[in-house]
């Protein structure tokens, strides 16, 4: 089945792993590993919390301005949470990958990555501050390849 993870459309298959609800978490078995998961679904669209990665997936024909948010580079709270640490500030050049801040929500710590190389445009939280879902938390801007 087609999906959008993160902006990105992608074939999402099961494989050898099972997916079973919890209380309040989804319990993720593979033949290897065993992971736990935070879901919470917003319309059509769900935010998972998944080994320490924060993904939003959704239909291909939801997408809006959330997609172009996360390609542009700016990384929005998926929901209310309090801010546990923020390791960059404005105008600092990130890797892809690179943690930037840490949110705490659901008794989770989500980190949020750089999407790509690129420069700290805005830092719109700072440790310790509450914030409300769908407040700007990081604005990256992509570096052109040389």
């Amino acid at each position: 089945m087609k999906r959008l993870v993160n902006g990105v459309e992608v074939e999402l298959e099961t494989g050898n792993c099972q997916v079973s609800q919890g209380s309040d978490r989804l319990h993720v078995r593979s033949p290897e590993h065993a992971h736990t998961a935070v879901a919470v679904r917003k319309g059509d669209s769900v935010t998972i919390s998944y080994k320490g990665d924060i993904y939003q997936v959704e239909k291909p024909s939801v997408v809006g301005a959330k997609g172009v948010a996360h390609a542009t580079g700016q990384m929005r709270a998926p929901m209310p949470g309090l801010i546990v640490d923020v390791l960059v500030k404005v105008g600092d050049a990130v890797t892809k990958g690179q943690k930037l801040l840490v949110l705490e929500a659901m008794k989770t710590q989500q980190p949020f990555v750089a999407p790509f190389d690129g420069v700290v445009s805005e830092v719109g939280a700072s440790a310790g501050e509450q914030v409300a879902e769908g407040a700007v938390l990081i604005v990256v801007e992509e570096t052109s390849a040389q």
